[in-house]
C-alpha cells in the first residue's frame, strides 16, 4: 500500500516511482451488466408499457422508457424491439385516412341521378382568362350544361346548374327524380348563396371530401377531354372566339362524339337506347304482375 501521510511520500512520488497510473490506483472493480442483460431489461420493461399503452409509438415509448430506467434510451433500440414483438404498423397520412373514409362513393344507375360540377379556365388572348362553370351527368356522360363568363363569381356557377334544368325539362317539376349536385370545396359551390340556391331549386347538394379529387372523377375526365380535343388546338384571341368554340363544343361532345365508357356511343344516343330498353323493362314488370293479379 502506497502510504500518502506527511512523514512518507506523496502520492502522486509514489506513483512516479512504481509507473503507477492514478487510475489504476483508484480503479474499484464493478459487477458489469452485458448489452445482452440491458437489452432484455428493456423488452421487458417495454412489454410491460406496451400491456398498458398498446398506442404508443417508438418515440413515446422511449420516452417513457427514460422515466421508468432513468437514463436515455435510443430510439433505434426500440424500434428493433418492436419489429421483434411485431409491433410495427404502417402510419397512415391524414390523406390516406380522409380517403378510406369517404372510399364508398355512391355509384349511379340511371340518368340524372348525380351531376358533376367544376370550374376550369380558358385563355381568350387579349380579354384574359374565361372561366367555364360546367355541369356533367355521371350515368350517361352527357355535358349537362354551363356558363361561360370572364368572372369567376358564384352567379356564374348558379347559372350553369340552371341552364342544365331549363334544358332537361323532364325533371324540373319531379321532385323525387331530381339529381343529386356533386361538387369539390371551391369558394363558389362552397358560398351561401349557391347552397341557398341548390336548396330553392330543390336539389341535393353534397361536396367531396379533401383532397380527393378521384371522387369528382368524371367530371376531371372531361375537363381534360374537352380541353385536349376542343380548346388547346386553338389559339383564341378574344373571348367571342372562345365562346363560339364552346358553344360548338357542347353540340359536338353530347351529338357526335363516341365514348368508350358508353360502349363507343354518344351520350344522346346511349339516352335514347337505355330509355328504350328502360321502357321495354317496365312494361315486362307490368305484364308479369298483370298475370299475377289475374291468376
Amino acid at each position: 500500500m502506497i502510504d500518502d501521510h506527511n512523514h512518507g511520500l506523496s502520492l502522486r512520488k509514489a506513483l512516479a516511482y512504481t509507473d503507477c497510473s492514478r487510475n489504476f490506483y483508484y480503479y474499484k472493480k464493478r459487477p458489469r451488466i452485458t448489452r445482452c442483460q440491458q437489452d432484455q431489461t428493456i423488452l421487458e420493461k417495454t412489454k410491460e408499457i406496451v400491456l398498458r399503452r398498446p398506442s404508443y409509438g417508438t418515440r413515446r415509448m422511449a420516452a417513457m422508457l427514460k422515466r421508468v430506467l432513468g437514463k436515455s434510451i435510443n430510439r433505434k433500440r426500440v424500434q428493433k424491439i418492436y419489429h421483434k414483438l411485431n409491433l410495427t404498423m404502417p402510419s397512415r397520412k391524414k390523406r390516406e385516412i380522409i380517403r378510406s373514409k369517404y372510399k364508398d362513393v355512391k355509384k349511379v344507375d340511371r340518368p340524372h341521378e348525380i351531376w358533376e360540377v367544376d370550374l376550369t379556365y380558358v385563355h381568350c388572348g387579349i380579354d384574359g382568362w374565361g372561366y367555364l362553370f360546367s355541369v356533367f351527368d355521371v350515368f350517361t356522360r352527357e355535358w349537362i350544361g354551363y356558363c361561360f363568363d370572364l368572372s369567376a363569381v358564384k352567379e356564374n356557377a348558379i347559372i350553369s346548374i340552371e341552364n342544365g334544368l331549363v334544358s332537361h325539362k323532364e325533371i324540373s317539376g319531379n321532385n323525387k327524380n331530381k339529381p343529386i349536385i356533386r361538387a369539390d370545396n371551391g369558394s363558389q359551390y362552397t358560398s351561401n348563396a349557391f347552397r341557398k340556391s341548390m336548396s330553392v331549386l330543390g336539389l341535393k347538394l353534397e361536396h367531396i371530401a379533401c383532397n380527393t379529387p378521384e371522387q369528382n372523377g368524371h367530371i376531371e375526365s372531361f375537363q381534360k377531354t374537352l380541353k385536349k380535343e376542343y380548346i388547346w388546338p386553338y389559339d383564341f384571341r378574344t373571348y367571342q372566339q372562345a365562346e363560339a368554340a364552346i358553344r360548338d363544343a357542347f353540340i359536338d361532345y353530347n351529338r357526335d362524339r363516341i365514348h368508350s365508357s358508353l360502349r363507343y356511343l354518344t351520350p344522346y344516343e346511349f339516352i335514347s337506347k337505355w330509355k328504350q330498353e328502360h321502357q321495354r323493362e317496365t312494361e315486362e314488370v307490368a305484364e308479369q304482375t298483370k298475370v299475377i293479379n289475374i291468376g
